[in-house]
């Protein structure tokens, strides 16, 4: 192979993973699991990987993949963002502000705690508890290079504690009054 197509083989190992994303995707989509895009797509890799380890020779695929997530993530949200949301926010910058502080209070708490007790490097010990998307923060986990494992353990049990504990607990609260 030429010195550009030596990544090639790798692109097999992507496509792979990239199955078995969209197959557990669809698999907890059609089971109607809350976040089913989100945790299927973790789940789904995950049982691939499991089943033939996706170490990659080259970082090329890995990155031009990362690339192309935070672009289609960043479009997302950009296009959520209209003037009535603006307004909205601003409507609400005093407990949205005083909700953000304690979250970050609470996460620099429990991020020292991961530092100091298990010793937990600081960039995963942060990263593990920052608020943010599960695809937001696992990208930028494997931009500074954190401990993945960490991380998406982490904010995996906070996506299905909020979704499939917390949720309906609300909903039937809510419904109640």
């Amino acid at each position: 192979m030429t010195e550009n197509h030596r990544w090639l083989p790798d692109a097999g190992r992507v496509a792979r993973l990239l199955a078995g994303a969209l197959t557990g995707a669809l698999v907890l989509g059609l089971l109607r699991v809350p976040a089913a895009t989100v945790v299927g797509a973790v789940v789904g890799s995950a049982l691939v990987n499991r089943w033939r380890p996706a170490a990659f020779d080259h970082v090329l695929p890995v990155r031009a993949l990362r690339t192309v997530g935070m672009v289609l993530l960043g479009c997302v949200a950009g296009a959520r963002l209209d003037a009535e949301t603006l307004w909205t926010i601003a409507g609400l910058a005093v407990p949205l502000l005083t909700g953000v502080a304690l979250l970050l209070l609470l996460e620099m708490l429990l991020a020292a705690l991961l530092i100091t007790r298990y010793g937990i490097d600081a960039v995963t010990a942060v990263l593990a508890f920052a608020p943010g998307g599960l695809s937001e923060i696992t990208l930028t986990a494997r931009e500074m290079g954190a401990r993945m494992s960490l991380v998406l353990a982490v904010h995996v049990a906070r996506v299905l504690a909020v979704v499939l504990l917390l949720l309906p607990i609300l909903v039937a609260w809510v419904g109640a009054s």
